[in-house]
């Protein structure tokens, strides 16, 4: 009878592993290839600020709030998706 080999834990070793570095590098390069846009460090007075604590009250994250509310706007002024 054969002995089995047991498997490590995780994910095989394949020594191609990414750094996070070179992760996010991929995923903001993926972003920008697919038309969006990486906005940093945006500042927002106090007005804005407010508005944004009221879009995130339900949960939504940040990012996901500022999306919803520029095509919203978008939208309102009639910009073809």
């Amino acid at each position: 009878m054969a002995e089995e080999q047991k498997r490590g834990r995780g994910r095989p070793a394949t020594d191609r592993a990414m750094t996070s570095t070179e992760r996010a590098k991929k995923r903001d390069q993926e972003l920008l290839d697919a038309g969006g846009k990486i906005i940093n460090r945006l500042r927002l007075d106090a007005d804005a600020a407010k508005a944004l604590d009221q879009l995130t009250q339900g949960g939504d994250s940040v990012r996901c709030a500022i999306a919803t509310a520029l095509i919203e706007l978008a939208y309102k002024r009639g910009v073809p998706r």
